[in-house]
């Protein structure tokens, strides 16, 4: 039911992409402003567009890319399932605007209406994504005078900003009535160069209960093992395979990897490649145990209270060793399992829980009132 006061809010994050973290914190960033009437900004960022659109010919790519991109997606079709489960996804369950942008100014020119700005999570100010310099609607540079402007749990990853970034987000964020980021490191970064007060928020998966995420799960259409460990992984983690595996083996469980590579018979037992969003939120709540060394597979892990264990990347560790530090379970992040004495020791998340409650209660109360 929307509130009697309801602001018109527009979204800015990183929502049309190919990976279930980007789509879900969207989801629940829209879903816990659900009171208002929000909306997720439909802006094709050039870089992620040209990364995650499969037109069969696109000039930005050169002809070898687009040979490449050809044989991938068109002959191999790899990921193609995926990617269409993720589409109708986007389709029903973030509200987007009206119109498609590719520009400032086509943002600019269609966003008069709102209320209330918002930058979101992910890596929106990590340039990196957003071809090697800020993206200027990610720092909501655009938009009538009267407009509030914040963000909540905006990200820059491990990204460490240079002199010209620091003065580009100076005179951008002057503009915000409240900023909030995801990462203690990026505050401490922001803190250096700007006087302005920053929070550090929980990462909008959380900001929704198991109860609430449950409402969206699905099971798989495919007869899925009774107990299983999963693993969700971007690449081919040896340490998490073999944990997995490890622990499996004590368990008397089957080992189920989501993943977008296709693995050999011999390392898992199930390996699901063309998972929804909506089945990846069901393999979580409905896994014995996960291994992961993913940020989103670990907030997902939280949310169910599963025995987890999260192995460590030397490419961008801040995200996951802030939440779990604050939670008080750090010594789930590992490295490798050479130094525990039981792979399958329990969370007891008494405390935990607690913590994580406060800590969502707390973000939810900062995002509305700066409404």
């Amino acid at each position: 039911m929307k509130d009697q006061q309801a602001k018109n809010i527009g979204l800015v994050t990183f929502h049309n992409v190919y990976n279930y973290g980007g789509v879900l914190q969207a989801y629940g960033l829209c879903r816990a402003l659900e009171t208002h009437n929000i909306e997720c900004i439909d802006y094709q960022q050039q870089d992620l567009d040209l990364k995650y659109n499969h037109k069969l010919y696109d000039g930005r790519r050169s002809l070898k890319q687009n040979a490449k991109h050809f044989v991938k997606h068109f002959i191999l079709k790899k990921g193609v399932k995926k990617e269409n489960k993720i589409k109708e996804f986007i389709t029903e369950y973030i509200p987007l605007s009206k119109g498609s942008y590719k520009n400032l100014t086509e943002v600019d020119v269609n966003s008069k209406q709102y209320d209330v700005l918002i930058s979101g999570s992910d890596q929106i100010w990590n340039p990196q994504f957003t071809g090697g310099k800020l993206d200027p609607v990610y720092l909501l540079a655009f938009g009538n005078d009267r407009v509030k402007r914040l963000s909540y749990a905006s990200s820059a990853g491990a990204h460490k900003f240079a002199n010209g970034d620091r003065k580009t987000l100076t005179a951008s964020l002057g503009a915000y009535k409240n900023i909030s980021v995801r990462e203690q490191f990026l505050k401490d970064q922001i803190s250096t160069f700007m006087d302005k007060d920053v929070q550090v928020v929980v990462d909008p998966t959380l900001l929704l209960t198991g109860e609430q995420w449950r409402t969206i799960a699905k099971p798989l259409s495919r007869e899925m093992p009774k107990d299983y460990v999963l693993i969700y992984t971007f690449d081919n983690n040896s340490v998490c395979i073999n944990l997995a595996k490890d622990i499996a083996k004590k368990l008397g469980c089957k080992v189920v990897f989501i993943s977008s590579k296709k693995q050999k018979a011999d390392l898992v037992d199930v390996c699901l490649e063309d998972v929804g969003p909506n089945e990846f939120i069901w393999l979580f709540d409905n896994a014995r145990f996960v291994v992961t060394n993913s940020f989103h597979g670990t907030t997902f892990s939280l949310i169910f209270k599963k025995n987890f264990y999260s192995i460590y990347k030397n490419s961008n560790p801040y995200r996951v060793l802030n939440l779990l530090d604050v939670l008080g379970l750090k010594d789930r992040l590992i490295k490798n399992a050479d130094d525990l004495a039981d792979v399958t020791a329990p969370i007891d998340y008494t405390i935990p829980s607690k913590l994580l409650s406060e800590r969502r209660e707390d973000s939810i109360k900062f995002l509305f009132d700066s409404l």
